[in-house]
């Protein structure tokens, strides 16, 4: 994963934002144009392919790495509204992980800029059918349990290439976690990374740690 990070920083031609934010915003990438997100983390890091076929359309592929595992993970995302200064915009996101069970995930993005864009908050709103595996004895068995997920991020400007960044997030009634941090602006239109803690509110559970990502979006194909 150092290796990759390097290699996005070295070969960029321009970036978006690192999202290694759990809350995603509504936007999708430009037609026919290609990204590579990747983040590093404490607890979990990712690396994220993504392609646009079809205005709108976004399709990823790719592949979280833990402590125990390796997971593949895809994800398809299409916005319907773009979002402008003082205007909603919406899409939805659809995926799946390989853990070794298929587990789905589905949600609705909101993305709502505000005062010139220094002000963006973004709401997720979805479904995720989650899979265990429980030994019972010398048998084992597979149980589905369907969570309602959410999630609210705030993104405000702050002096210069400095934003801060901060979200909530959650399943069902559970105790929330949350993730906080800033994005630098390092070369304006070209390289933008972000920085982020993550922990929960509860004592029986950790939270996401520190992790720092990248996005790399060369521009599109003609």
């Amino acid at each position: 994963m150092p290796l990759i990070l390097i290699l996005v920083l070295v070969l960029s031609h321009g970036f978006t934002y690192g999202q290694q934010l759990v809350v995603d915003d509504s936007e999708s990438i430009e037609y026919r144009a290609f990204q590579l997100e990747t983040w590093l983390g404490t607890e979990e890091s990712w690396i994220l392919p993504a392609f646009s076929p079809i205005r709108g359309l976004q399709l990823a592929a790719g592949a979280i790495i833990t402590e125990d595992e390796t997971l593949a993970v895809t994800e398809a995302k299409y916005m319907f509204r773009t979002p402008a200064n003082n205007r909603v915009g919406f899409g939805i996101v659809a995926g799946t992980l390989i853990a070794p069970f298929v587990e789905f995930y589905s949600f609705i993005p909101v993305t709502f800029p505000l005062l010139d864009e220094r002000v963006v908050l973004h709401g997720n709103f979805g479904y995720l059918l989650e899979r265990n595996e429980e030994e019972l004895g010398d048998h084992s068995h597979t149980q589905d349990d369907h969570l309602f997920t959410w999630g609210a991020r705030a993104d405000v400007a702050a002096l210069g290439p400095v934003s801060l960044l901060g979200e909530l997030f959650g399943e069902n009634n559970d105790t929330p976690d949350f993730q906080v941090g800033f994005r630098l602006d390092l070369l304006p239109g070209l390289l933008e990374m972000d920085f982020t803690y993550g922990n929960s509110f509860s004592r029986q559970s950790s939270g996401l740690g520190f992790i720092v990502g990248v996005a790399w979006t060369p521009p599109p194909l003609r």
